[in-house]
């Protein structure tokens, strides 16, 4: 009866999650490649290059634990949502930020609305979905 019920616990998002969860990270892969190739290694701050790919390496982390999580259909899914969503922002935010006026700025924010920001919206959406079908009840 256990078993039966964990499988239902998360039947709509465990699939799509997997994917597209699965897809975000292998596309994240090359990009945070490529950055660890392009960026300066200096600019007004040290190990700008690290920081940048350091925190794609995180995202990628984040969004290959969700797919772990809802394949197992774990409870830490929701933890591993909401890292995510907090990942996402923080990109949005330190390439907003750190972009340069004109056409950098422009890509930087056009991605944060479409891509960075969105994505961290759904995935903290479906981790309060999720929150409200789980039982914090004690097991004892």
């Amino acid at each position: 009866m256990r078993n039966s019920k964990k499988y239902k616990l998360f039947p709509y998002a465990a699939r799509w999650v997997v994917w597209s969860y699965s897809l975000l990270a292998l596309i994240l892969i090359p990009w945070t490649i490529n950055l660890a190739y392009s960026l300066p290694t200096r600019t007004l701050a040290r190990h700008w290059d690290i920081a940048w790919v350091g925190l794609d390496i995180f995202l990628i982390s984040s969004l290959v634990a969700n797919v772990i999580f809802a394949v197992y259909r774990s409870k830490f899914l929701v933890v591993s949502l909401i890292t995510t969503s907090t990942l996402l922002m923080l990109d949005a935010w330190f390439d907003v930020m750190s972009a340069k006026a004109g056409k950098p700025l422009v890509l930087a924010i056009t991605e944060a609305l479409i891509f960075e920001l969105p994505l961290a919206i759904i995935s903290f959406s479906v981790a309060l979905g999720l929150i409200s079908k789980l039982d914090f009840r004690s097991k004892s």
